[in-house]
C-alpha cells in the first residue's frame, strides 16, 4: 500500500520509509529544540538536513569534475 504523506512544506512524500537511527543525546536535544522552536516535526528537521547534506555533495562534486578538466 502506497500512502502520500505531506510535509510542511507541503511536498508530498512518494515513497516514505521510516528511518531509525541512533544518535547521540546532545544530538537529539539539539534536533529537539529547533523542532520545537520553529514548531516543526524531528522528521521534518531530519529530511531538510538530508537535503541540504545532498545538496552540499552534489555541489562539491561538480566543482571537482570542473576541477580535474
Amino acid at each position: 500500500m502506497n500512502v502520500t504523506r505531506v510535509t510542511r512544506e507541503g511536498k508530498k512524500l512518494e515513497a516514505p520509509v521510516t528511518l531509525f537511527a541512533a544518535i547521540e543525546a546532545d544530538d537529539h536535544e539539539f534536533l529537539r529544540s529547533v523542532a520545537f522552536r520553529e514548531r516543526r516535526s524531528l522528521a521534518d528537521i531530519v529530511r531538510e538536513a538530508i537535503h541540504d547534506y545532498r545538496k552540499k555533495k552534489k555541489q562539491r562534486s561538480g566543482r571537482a569534475a570542473a576541477a580535474s578538466l
